[in-house]
């Protein structure tokens, strides 16, 4: 079996929301080892990050 991962998609926060209906989850830092934990709730790990935390880009 080869490598294998998974994304997963939240509700869009404030600096995508405008572009996007969905965004994937991105962690914080602070929060990685909790991601792990399996008495740690990782519904309660995942969340909107502040606005402003994020830069959109044009591309091509």
């Amino acid at each position: 079996v080869g490598e294998a991962f998974t994304m997963l998609t939240m509700e869009p926060g404030p600096d995508i929301a405008p572009y996007h209906d969905r965004q994937i989850v991105i962690l914080d830092r602070s929060a990685w080892a909790d991601w792990v934990d399996p008495s740690v709730s990782a519904k309660s790990l995942i969340k909107a990050l502040p606005p402003g935390t994020l830069q959109v880009e044009q591309v091509g």
